[in-house]
Parts: structure tokens; sequence; C-alpha cells
């Protein structure tokens, strides 16, 4: 990999590396803060946060990308609709939040917890994300991985406080820190966008178009989250909240391992989308490199984080001896990741996004029929055995589809 890609990638998996480093901090904290139990029903009900706070942007990011592949103005112009309409949905889908999250957890988590997460991934972390694709949509992509950055280093700050407290007042002060800490990272992210990308703040109605094209982005992005948390979601009613605390660090610590495909994939993107707007043979190297870099990556991460499965008791606590026995099962997740999430990238830059939500949408409905087969009767490994059937799935069809998509251009030359 050469040229202004391998920089952009290169800086961004600095950026990303730094990220993974603060996830691991802060997953290694609240895991020792909390126990496995209070953990596996945070984590339950912070995916779903995660899960819904990528719809109040209503796909606005990716159509500021698109929009600014051929428009110079495209940014502020989508930055017009796209800020009121985040807090608009923002404050709906938090009171859907805290009724739906009530019910997910077991036992249900107090009404002010679920408001201060709530509050945090549904109003504050969607403006932070509108603010990094304001920035990439201007090829700055290594600076929005910073702006996304800021809110989850300064969570390391939230947590360390709250081991002075009981066990009992530990989970709700530390949502108090985080709701906190997301607020002057945004604040701190909007410092650093306006300096560098002029942002229109006369609110506008968005065009149909752009409600089309956004929801279509809304809708893959939200069928693509849930692969990654929708296990973590079910986890806690079919095998406890103990057990899902134990999946849940150990598939974070794995995720976390496939971040640098995410950065390459980052920094490609604003040319993916060119080339979907003018397809060109370089173009079609970039998408059969990025294929290759992503199945490369993700052995040996895998690789690795079996052969490293040992140590995680260690770095987790006693309470989490669980993890050792079952990261290797977890650890084939990580190529089929890898290349899922390289799929999906490269269909939404070719405007495909319904495609890319296709075939992650079949991956989440194999993955609760799996689960839902095969946790009663194995556990927590069962949990894993899932995840490598539908991860497996949407990898062999989502790049089926981007062969498919292709041959409609110009042959790749064997690379597919």
């Amino acid at each position: 990999m050469k040229g202004p890609l391998a920089r952009s990638s290169l800086q961004t998996s600095v950026m990303l590396g730094l990220r993974v480093m603060t996830q691991a901090v802060v997953l290694v904290l609240l895991t020792r803060l909390l126990g496995p139990r209070a953990y596996g029903s945070f984590a339950a009900a912070a995916s779903l946060a995660v899960v819904l706070g990528l719809l109040p942007n209503f796909g606005a990011g990716f159509v500021m990308l698109a929009r600014n592949a051929h428009d110079a103005n495209g940014t502020a112009a989508v930055w017009r609709y796209a800020w009121p309409m985040t807090v608009l949905f923002g404050l709906l889908l938090l009171a859907f939040y805290i009724v739906v999250a009530s019910f997910v957890t077991r036992p249900a988590l107090p009404l002010h917890v679920l408001l201060a997460m709530g509050a945090a991934e549904l109003l504050l972390t969607p403006f932070t994300m509108l603010l990094s694709f304001a920035l990439q949509a201007r090829e700055r992509v290594p600076l929005s991985q910073c702006v996304q950055w800021l809110p989850l280093g300064l969570r390391v700050l939230a947590v360390l406080p709250c081991f002075l407290l009981p066990d009992g007042q530990r989970l709700s002060a530390y949502v108090f820190f985080q709701l906190l800490a997301s607020l002057l990272g945004l604040l701190l992210g909007l410092w650093i966008t306006s300096r560098l990308v002029t942002l229109d703040w006369r609110p506008r109605r968005a065009t149909r178009e752009e409600l089309s094209d956004g929801a279509s982005y809304a809708a893959m992005n939200l069928v693509a989250a849930n692969p990654s948390e929708l296990d973590k979601i079910i986890a806690v009613r079919l095998v406890g909240a103990h057990d899902a605390g134990i999946y849940a660090a150990t598939a974070r610590v794995m995720a976390a391992t496939v971040m640098p495909v995410t950065a390459m994939l980052l920094a490609s993107l604003p040319r993916l989308f060119r080339h979907a707007h003018t397809p060109t043979r370089e173009g079609q190297r970039l998408i059969g490199l990025i294929a290759l870099l992503a199945l490369a990556w993700g052995l040996a991460s895998g690789l690795l984080l079996a052969l490293c499965s040992p140590l995680l008791p260690w770095l987790f606590g006693t309470s989490f001896v669980a993890m050792a026995q079952l990261m290797p099962w977890l650890a084939a997740v990580a190529p089929l990741l890898s290349l899922r999430l390289a799929a999906g990238a490269v269909l939404v830059a070719l405007g495909k996004p319904l495609e890319r939500m296709a075939f992650e949408l079949s991956g989440i409905l194999l993955l609760v029929g799996s689960m839902l087969a095969l946790a009663p009767h194995y556990g927590i490994r069962g949990l894993a055995v899932a995840l490598v059937i539908a991860e497996t799935s949407m990898a062999l069809i989502g790049w089926w589809l981007v062969h498919r998509r292709l041959a409609n251009h110009v042959a790749m030359g064997g690379i597919f």
C-alpha cells in the first residue's frame, strides 16, 4: 500500500491504536469496578444504547461523504439539516430507550442510570459522530478519529474515582461521570472541527432525496451494528448476567483487535466514493487490496488472541477466569469480522447500502436463531459458535455482492 492511502491509513491507524488502548483500559477498569454480574447488565444496556445511537443522525454523515465527493459545499449544506434532526430524533429515542432497556437488563437498571447512559449515547455521541463525518468528508480522517477518541479518553478519568465508592454506588457514579465526559468531549470536538470546516448552523428541512438517501444509510448502519451488539443484549436473557458479562468482555477484546481494519476502511472511504462516482481500474485494485489486507489482519489478530488467551484472567481479574477458555472460540471470528466490515464499507461506497443491509440482516437472523438454539445447551460457548456461524455467512455473501457489483464494470484481473 503506497501513496496517500498509505499515509492516511498509517495516521488513522495511530489514532485508532490509541482508541484501542483506551477502550482496553476502560474495559479492564470497568470489569474490575463492576464484576461479571453488574458488568453483564451494564453491557446489555450499553449495547442497546450504542445501536439506537446510530439513528439520530438518520444517515446524514454518509450523505455528507457522498455529497462532498462532488460538491465542495456539500458538508455545510448537509450540516444545516443534520444537527436539528439529530436533536429531535435523539430526544424521541431517549424516551424509547429508557422503556426498552428496563426490559433488556436482568435485574432492571435504575431509571437514573438508564437516563444518563441514554443521554450520552443518543444525544451527545451522535453530535460527535457528525463532527467526525464532517472532517472525514474533507479527508481529515486521522483528525476525525481524534474527535471520536476525545469522549472515550475522558471516560478513563470517569472510571477512576468510582473505585473509592462502595460497590452499590459505583455504577450510578460511573454513568454520571461518563455523561460529563461525553459532554466535554463533544465541546472539544466542536472547537476542533469549527476551525477546519465551515458549519452552517442555519436550520433547514431535509429534501426528500436527502431523507431517502439518509434512510438507506441509517438502516444500513443500524443493521451493520447489530451483529456486534445484539449478541450482548440477548446474552443476559439466555445465560444470565454473570456469564453474559464474561462473554461481553471477551467479545469486546476480540473486536478491538480488528480496529486497524477500520482504520484502513476510513482512510479509503473518500476514494471509494469517488470511484463510485467515476469508476476506475485503480479503484477496483483498491477494493482488491482492501479484501486482502482485511483477511491478513483478521487471521493474524485471531492467532494472537488464541495464543494470548491465558493472560486474560491476569488482566481482568480472577472473577473473569472463564475468558481464557472462551477466547479461542471467539478468536475464530476475527478474520470473518474483518472481511464482513470491509465488504460492507465497499458496498456503501459503491452506492449500495441496501445490499449491505440485506446481507447483514440475514446474518442477524442467523445469529439470533443460532444463539437461541445453542446457548441453552452449550452456554457461552454456544454464543461464540453462533457468532462464528453468522459472521461466516455475512463475509461470504458480502464479498459475493461486491464481486457481482464490480463485474458490471471492468474485470478485476483475477483478484476476485
